[in-house]
């Protein structure tokens, strides 16, 4: 059944460093990213939760989880490079499917094959879920942005900092504009090459 193949693979997420084409003072690996997107996830729910909207925990969480698993077949493949085109995202989302089922899929039996592959892809969509997911990974980025541009690491930092700021403004979620009003300010407060960055309330 070969399921201890998939054990092995995913554990080369624990020495896969994020940002790779980057100098960074503190560099995550994708494991580590992976289970910051799951605690910012649940955040981001709570605060769905409370403003009335209804959560799916159980499809929430295996989005969150499994988001980047693909990574450690692939590596990771920058997000600047992935979105430039939608030919390129396409192409890129095509030989993703293609590496799994030839590397790792094909060593499973059913029903694993079937139920690993949507797992592995079944991530950032429409639903709310996959919008929180989609959040969740932005946060993260923006917070190593901070950390790098805090530890004087400013370039290219300040720039995918703006880049990803303005990423989340467009994510139409009232846990997004929550963590833009409420939580980023006291994130970045200590940060002085951010701390002018003011963004206005909104209510929520």
């Amino acid at each position: 059944m070969s399921l201890d193949k998939y054990l092995r693979t995913v554990r080369k997420l624990n020495n896969m460093g994020r940002w790779a084409p980057e100098f960074m003072h503190q560099r995550a690996t994708v494991s580590e990213h992976s289970f910051q997107v799951a605690q910012i996830g649940q955040m981001l729910a709570l605060i769905e939760e409370e403003h009335g909207n209804k959560v799916d925990w159980e499809k929430l969480f295996k989005k969150l989880i499994n988001h980047d698993v693909v990574e450690a077949l692939t590596g990771d493949i920058l997000s600047f490079v992935k979105h430039r085109k939608q030919e390129m995202k396409n192409m890129v989302d095509i030989i993703e499917e293609e590496v799994a089922d030839e590397y790792l899929l094909s060593y499973m039996e059913e029903p694993y094959r079937s139920i690993y592959k949507k797992l592995m892809f079944d991530g950032k969509d429409k639903t709310l879920e996959g919008q929180i997911l989609k959040c969740a990974d932005h946060i993260d980025a923006l917070i190593e942005c901070i950390n790098e541009i805090n530890l004087e690491n400013c370039n290219p930092f300040e720039d995918k900092y703006n880049t990803i700021l303005n990423q989340l403004k467009q994510i139409d979620l009232i846990s997004a504009r929550f963590f833009l009003d409420s939580i980023l300010p006291n994130l970045q407060k200590d940060c002085r090459k951010l701390n002018n960055n003011f963004i206005e309330p909104t209510s929520y």
